[in-house]
């Protein structure tokens, strides 16, 4: 490394730490509840908005105005970054200016301190009639999901053509289109950050493997790490099939092997007391929708994707059946355990006092009469483990991997328990009977006075 570079480097790290002390952006993402690689990502974007206050001439966030933030979000639409990106970044930095507030409270006979965030406006749910064709401001507020047509998010980062690319996944399932397109965008967006390039073309192979370093150096396991490989390795596939580059910038890029990870299910007693635990203060709607939705995830081993996208017709309850489409769009026909049947026949008296037009044929609904979503599956299973007092929570997929374990334990052979949980490959329904073995280790060594 030559002096001037190393100089170089050494001026900007003075730089950058000269910032930090005047905005305590690191205090801040220390603070924040998240995994290691959230809070370096989280880092990564709360310094960009710095160093764009700073060029601004704002030595702190004090001196920041509500004009000045409406300015940096216009700027990164103008710049065309994805309509999740300038969500997310806002949602960071109104959390920011919450903290630093609490924390730097305006000195005494000063005026009281506002957040500058509070009331920045996105242009995306201003005039997208995909996303927000109705629902209140503050609804629109909130953002929107990444999947299904949208015109606004097809025209940001418009050289890298993300709409085209995502219609030709058509053997993937939604989400997982929805991934490898979020994947591609993160990229491009790392490439305008830090160089001027805008254009998939002039991606080098240097650029990528600079990429997957930052990633690396702020915590992504290989398991992530992979899975960008494998976006960019598909994203460039097809544009050397159509012809628009003549040389793939992933070839030879080593994709790390992800470590192996067995699924952690819950004891059988703890499964039983999260499923039955009711919230006797709600409504009886919301109650019998809930019991219905987690005898679902463990009774019949569903995803939360499969909940959200049941009909009315779906579940044949004279035959304690449920006909499900997995991912894929792969139509698989699982049984109905004798409370999931209970609690889908209390929860079909119920849905009509909420179902709207726009419920449509899906089975569950929101207190506002739209489908339910995967984020509102996972609030209703995050309350059921707090009523039990859960000290570490869990999660939807928990209760399927609970599902599959069980009936390992119990005798079930893995062809079996491949076919109801949709699995396309064997090898992945026989993690559970890792697991199973794990769990008779653990019982003889804690049981057996030879052990």
């Amino acid at each position: 490394m030559s002096a001037r570079t190393s100089s170089t480097r050494a001026s900007e790290a003075n730089r950058i730490a000269h910032r930090d002390e005047a905005y305590a952006f690191s205090r801040f993402v220390r603070s924040l509840n998240v995994v290691d690689s959230t809070r370096s990502t989280r880092a990564a974007e709360l310094m960009h908005f710095c160093e764009y206050m700073s060029e601004q001439s704002h030595a702190t966030p004090q001196e920041i105005s509500s004009k000045d933030f409406q300015q940096y979000i216009r700027r990164l639409e103008t710049r065309r970054y994805s309509v999740e990106t300038v969500e997310q970044r806002r949602a960071i930095i109104r959390s920011y200016f919450a903290w630093h507030i609490k924390n730097f409270p305006a000195s005494k006979g000063q005026d009281a301190r506002k957040s500058p965030a509070l009331k920045a406006t996105i242009a995306h749910p201003e005039h997208c009639p995909d996303c927000f064709s109705s629902g209140t401001p503050a609804l629109r507020d909130r953002g929107t999901s990444a999947k299904g047509d949208c015109a606004e998010r097809d025209g940001r980062l418009p050289h890298w053509l993300l709409r085209s690319f995502e219609k030709t996944l058509t053997s993937s399932a939604a989400n997982t289109r929805s991934a490898y397109r979020r994947d591609i965008e993160l990229f491009a967006e790392w490439l305008l950050d830090t160089t001027p390039l805008t254009k998939p073309q002039n991606v080098e192979k240097e650029h990528i493997r600079e990429y997957l370093a930052l990633m690396h150096e702020r915590g992504a396991t290989s398991r992530t790490i992979a899975r960008r490989i494998a976006s960019l390795h598909r994203y460039y596939a097809w544009h050397l099939r159509d012809g628009t580059i003549k040389q793939d910038p992933t070839k030879g890029l080593h994709t790390p092997v992800p470590k192996g990870r067995l699924p952690r299910p819950l004891d059988e007693v703890t499964a039983l007391a999260v499923i039955t635990s009711q919230d006797t203060e709600a409504l009886p709607w919301r109650i019998a929708r809930d019991s219905a939705i987690l005898e679902l995830l463990y009774g019949s081993g569903l995803r939360v994707s499969e909940i959200c996208a049941l009909t009315v017709t779906s579940a044949d309850l004279g035959r304690a059946s449920l006909r499900v489409i997995g991912k894929g769009s792969k139509e698989r026909v699982v049984p109905l355990s004798t409370p999931a049947v209970e609690a889908l026949k209390a929860w079909n008296i119920k849905r009509q006092e909420i179902a709207s037009p726009a419920t449509g044929r899906i089975l569950f609904a929101t207190s506002r009469g739209n489908p339910i979503g995967r984020r509102e599956v996972a609030r209703i299973l995050d309350a059921a483990a707090e009523r039990i007092g859960l000290p570490a929570g869990t999660h939807p997929h928990a209760l399927r991997h609970s599902f599959a374990t069980h009936l390992m334990d119990n005798g079930a052979d893995t062809r079996s328990i491949q076919e109801l949980l949709g699995h396309a490959d064997a090898s992945t329904t026989q993690r559970y009977m890792h697991v199973s073995k794990e769990r008779l280790r653990t019982a003889y060594g804690q049981t057996h006075p030879r052990a």
